[in-house]
């Protein structure tokens, strides 16, 4: 649906701050339940949260937004097999709001920087393989952040790990609410 400029968006004035923080919770709660799971083999990993204390409001389409932060989150624990710390920040800047998702783990080599958003990219392919996955997910994501006029990008150093950073303009402030405007 990308391809063909199909993919239908539902735009909305979201909260940034509660979209990600909601993600970031569901992970958490993976984290919490695999460890009480004695056949869960459990990544010793934690998730650091570094947010402005103004509230971001955003126009995207929430449920494919939230399917973007799931990639790369999935992206920093499966590529990050000895865990870590995985930071999550926000930041407010004069005329974007700017995500970032930081993991400690095997980083992308400089060569293969600038195709990771291409579709059926892998960096290592014995190292994709054994993680699974298609080489889809940040191409799709780069689609999707495109389609709200944003941007994604990254800095990473090969065993170091990997930054990922999602720049949005922001809405100055709270929505309306349409059941107060009568």
């Amino acid at each position: 649906r990308l391809d063909q400029g199909t993919m239908e968006v539902k735009l909305e004035v979201i909260n940034l701050n509660s979209l990600f923080n909601f993600v970031l919770n569901r992970f958490d709660m993976i984290l919490e339940s695999d460890a009480k799971n004695e056949n869960t083999i459990t990544k010793n990993y934690n998730i650091l949260r570094e947010f402005t204390k103004e509230d971001v409001w955003v126009e995207v389409d929430p449920d494919k937004f939230t399917q973007v932060l799931d990639n790369i989150m999935n992206n920093a624990v499966k590529y990050s097999p000895g865990g870590g710390t995985i930071t999550a920040r926000l930041i407010k800047t004069k005329t974007r709001a700017i995500l970032s998702i930081s993991d400690q783990g095997l980083g992308i080599p400089r060569k293969d920087l600038d195709n990771i958003f291409n579709r059926f990219f892998r960096v290592d392919k014995s190292r994709s393989r054994a993680q699974g996955g298609t080489g889809l997910g940040l191409a799709i994501s780069k689609e999707v952040v495109e389609k709200f006029n944003g941007r994604i990008w990254v800095d990473s150093v090969e065993n170091k790990g990997s930054t990922f950073y999602i720049s949005l303009a922001y809405v100055d402030e709270e929505p309306e609410d349409d059941w107060d405007a009568e």
